[in-house]
């Protein structure tokens, strides 16, 4: 037994683990194990299965075989991971907006609870029910660029425990594109951080060493034209940051993928909302009646703003050192066009189906990977 995995403790952790045994080292099925354990119930075997799964004794691994399948029956395949609505009325959007509308897949969260324990979990849950479509996805990308956040971590974590890699002759690289958030919830969670993990875990160890960390996310609007240009120059001298965002060979303009969560007008930029609004110079209340949220520090601007209202948000954006709006429009167009994954977003919860409307309204992405808590909300905005 590995250090990490846990001791058994109680009656149902030694019914659970010799579950395990019979399943993984024997091929037994669930009857020929519930015979084994004394004649109980199918359904006790299969929470004991179950159990030992959570407690990492046993670790399971399908892979479905498609590769006679047709398109178009794998289309039909992958609709069953969304709401009907939801795909007919991105179906109609598709075709009212040049044929651009996001895939979507929907998977079970858990709960639709709001509270940041409950969040947790239900973003635990979400990585590892979604590790699946994310290794579909990165079969067609080499250069993936890769947010921040307890929900992209989710997702590192789940591909991480179900041992998900790509082929050994397969190149991919993971590069990080948001810079170093001072008051980020968990640095575990930074940009840079992530991307080493998936370098190492999902890409195989391959792809350069890239850091964004003690680049600063943000340049304060309050400074002047010479300070911003002197700080923004000495931010580009950064070796990883330099490679990553500067000149034609710039990795930036070579992905094809990137991997990110959104946060919502209420907790914009990874719950970092306070440093924003120092450097941005700007109240909680304007700031929510400009965005509708961000996408990895990109600030999405609701519809409908003022001249006025957009030139400000356009101002607050530009302190920003990471990915921008550009970038994540390019992204999204060119991947249409060419078959990429593209922008890939990973996201929970009703508060968020504002600022993937307005993403997909201004066709910023092209992957949507949800809960059915979001799906439903997000349904509920679409106009068809």
């Amino acid at each position: 037994m590995r250090k990490d995995q846990p001791l058994p403790t109680s009656a149902r952790d030694v019914q659970a683990l010799q579950a395990a045994y019979l399943r993984a080292r024997h091929g037994l099925s669930q009857d020929e194990i519930r015979q084994h354990l004394g004649n109980v119930s199918q359904s006790h075997v299969s929470r004991l299965l179950a159990h030992a799964t959570d407690r990492g004794w046993l670790e399971v691994e399908l892979r479905f075989n498609d590769k006679d399948l047709p398109p178009e029956v794998m289309r039909d395949l992958q609709q069953l991971l969304a709401p009907r609505g939801l795909v007919e009325g991105l179906r109609r959007l598709s075709q009212a907006n040049g044929g651009f509308a996001p895939e979507v897949r929907v998977f079970d969260s858990g709960s639709d609870s709001p509270t940041a324990g409950a969040f947790d979990l239900r973003s635990r849950r979400l990585g590892r029910s979604a590790a699946g479509r994310l290794i579909e996805l990165l079969q067609r990308a080499s250069i993936v660029g890769v947010t921040w956040g307890r929900t992209v971590g989710a997702l590192v974590d789940g591909l991480e425990t179900a041992g998900r890699s790509l082929s050994k002759d397969w190149s991919i690289q993971f590069v990080p594109v948001t810079a170093e958030l001072l008051t980020l919830a968990s640095p575990d969670h930074s940009s840079t951080l992530l991307a080493d993990r998936l370098n190492n875990s999902v890409g195989n160890g391959s792809g350069e060493r890239l850091l964004l960390g003690g680049v600063p996310a943000f340049i304060p609007r309050r400074y002047d034209q010479a300070k911003t240009r002197a700080i923004r120059e000495y931010v580009q001298d950064a070796a990883s940051y330099r490679r990553i965002f500067v000149g034609e060979g710039a990795l930036i303009r070579q992905m094809d993928t990137i991997i990110t969560s959104v946060g919502s007008s209420e907790r914009p930029v990874g719950g970092a909302q306070s440093e924003l609004m120092l450097a941005g110079d700007i109240s909680a209340a304007e700031l929510r009646s400009l965005i509708a949220g961000d996408v990895g520090g990109v600030l999405i601007p609701k519809s409908g703003l003022s001249a006025q209202d957009a030139a400000l948000l356009a101002e607050i954006n530009a302190m920003w050192t990471g990915i921008t709006m550009d970038h994540l429009s390019w992204l999204a167009r060119n991947a249409a066009q060419n078959g990429t994954p593209g922008v890939v977003v990973i996201a929970i919860g009703r508060e968020r189906a504002e600022v993937i409307h307005e993403m997909i309204s201004q066709k910023l992405v092209n992957q949507l990977v949800i809960d059915w808590d979001l799906a439903n909300a997000l349904e509920a905005r679409l106009p068809f």
